[in-house]
């Protein structure tokens, strides 16, 4: 995953996380205000019924007794008294009837609010309207026997049983206060209880909040600190020469970063290598000149001398003096052979390129060279005519055929092969020989590698080099042992790969005498 990637979900998840303690906040916010509500429009308008049917009640007993009183006064006034006692009674029943409508409103207000809210208190619903009923019956009892004229006692046992009726009116109605003042404090107990769970929850959600958060960053970082110290790491190898490679997983901006360094480390590992190749060929190069000037200095003067004693022996048909000379003048071109083969790889400079047939080349080169009787080689029929350098090709040929025919002990068949296509031009050699062993060939090009009892171990080598400085590539294969040379036809390709694969010059301008 991409790190703006993981970035973006963090900020996603954050998101996510804020908008849950928000919706905890508000529907726990939301049960605590609906509660206040059900105070305010539940419990506080049970008090206030209450109240009034407390006031309805009260009135009607004093406005009860209140006209018995009057109907007593009415028999002993004077007409103008008469005339006021009506009036005020009339007056009081007046108000006794909105006593009656207080108490009903009220009454129908609170059994609406009771049976939708507090079923359980139904039964003082029925109680108080029980105790209102026979509170109003007795009074409208008494009011009428006192209109008719009934004794005094009979009144009197009416109004004490109107006073108890009075009494369990009041205690009915202290009773449903009792029971709305519980509600109220089972309310406060549920709100108290609701704000110490909505308290909670906010910090338990923040708790969850923060430790996700911390786990999102975490992995974020760690998903970025633990590739980068791998890089770091590795580069450090690198930059101790350990050219190890980054593993390449996943797809964001460091496993980019991780593939960049790769292919870094194996631009370094190749560009050390060749540095090393330098170091050694210059090396090589250095104790090659000294060498071959301490060697081919007396090497030539018994060469000369051999010629002179040849001379002067033609005549001579001794046979074991014709098999010394033969002898003698192998090992004197064995030694030259080998000098050659160091100057030219440690000499390769600057090609001088011309259009060349590559026919021509490859029998210029065989008329150079002496070939075992026994070895049958087997030239192209085709031809074909390519930019380079016939003298550096000539070596190379040199080597490889020089190479097949020790490959197949002095016995056998060569067999050079010229393909052409577009861009390039291939030269086959390919040899009847055992073949080469799969365990060397990686090797085989390498400086100072060979599997000859003789030899420098450079041939192979010079030829890798003259091959690369014309933009080609030599590679070998088996069965059978097959050298092939591809070399580009144009000069572009053969400037480009000298700029890339410059030739082997650091010894340069040497004169052997």
């Amino acid at each position: 995953m991409k790190i703006k990637s993981k970035l973006l979900l963090e900020v996603v998840i954050l998101f996510i996380l804020i908008g849950g303690i928000s919706a905890i906040s508000i529907i726990n916010t939301k049960y605590v205000q609906e509660t206040f509500s059900s105070i305010n429009t539940e419990t506080l308008p049970i008090l206030n019924t209450l109240k009034n049917m407390r006031y309805a009640s009260t009135q009607l007993s004093a406005l009860t007794n209140e006209i018995i009183l009057i109907e007593d006064e009415t028999r002993n006034a004077s007409e103008n008294e008469f005339a006021a006692l009506e009036e005020t009674l009339e007056t009081n029943f007046y108000k006794i009837e909105e006593a009656k409508l207080l108490f009903n409103e009220s009454f129908s207000e609170y059994s609406d609010i009771v049976s939708k809210s507090y079923p359980q208190d139904v039964d003082q619903i029925e109680l108080v309207a029980e105790k209102w009923n026979e509170m109003l019956f007795i009074s409208n009892k008494m009011i009428q026997l006192k209109t008719s004229g009934a004794s005094g006692g009979t009144i009197l046992n009416l109004n004490n049983d109107f006073d108890f009726s009075y009494d369990e009116m009041n205690m009915a109605i202290d009773k449903a206060i009792e029971l709305t003042t519980a509600n109220i404090d089972q309310r406060e107990i549920y709100v108290e209880s609701l704000l110490r769970n909505v308290t909670w929850s906010i910090i338990i959600a923040l708790n969850l909040f923060v430790a996700t958060t911390l786990i999102i960053r975490f992995y974020i970082l760690r998903s970025i600190s633990k590739p980068l110290n791998k890089i770091k790491s590795v580069t450090r190898d690198i930059a101790k020469g350990n050219f190890v490679l980054y593993p390449e997983k996943g797809n964001d901006e460091i496993s980019e970063l991780g593939k960049d360094i790769n292919i870094m480390s194996k631009d370094l590992k190749e560009l050390n290598k060749k540095m090393i190749d330098q170091e050694r060929t210059t090396s090589i190069g250095g104790l090659a000149i000294r060498l071959a000037h301490d060697i081919r200095n007396p090497l030539s003067v018994i060469q000369n001398g051999f010629e002179i004693i040849k001379l002067k022996t033609k005549n001579n048909s001794d046979p074991s003096l014709n098999s010394n000379f033969e002898s003698i003048r192998r090992s004197i071109a064995r030694i030259t052979h080998q000098i050659d083969d160091v100057l030219n790889f440690i000499n390769i400079s600057e090609l001088h390129n011309s259009k060349n047939s590559l026919s021509s080349i490859l029998k210029s080169t065989l008329q150079s060279m002496s070939i075992p009787e026994n070895v049958k080689i087997i030239l192209p029929e085709n031809d074909s005519a390519i930019l380079c350098d016939s003298s550096k090709l000539n070596i190379v040929f040199k080597n490889l055929i020089d190479n097949a025919c020790y490959a197949i002990n002095g016995n056998g068949e060569i067999h050079i092969r010229i393909i052409e296509s577009q861009d390039d031009v291939l030269v086959e050699i390919e040899d009847s020989g055992s073949g080469v062993p799969n365990s060397i060939l990686e090797k085989i090009f390498e400086p100072l590698f060979t599997t000859k009892q003789v030899g420098t171990g450079l041939g192979l080598s010079c030829c890798k080099s003259i091959v690369e400085a014309h933009g080609g590539k030599i590679s070998v294969k088996n069965n059978p042992s097959t050298f092939t040379i591809r070399l580009p036809k144009n000069i572009q390709n053969t400037e480009e790969s000298m700029m890339n694969n410059p030739p082997n010059s650091m010894i340069e301008n040497v004169s052997f005498s």
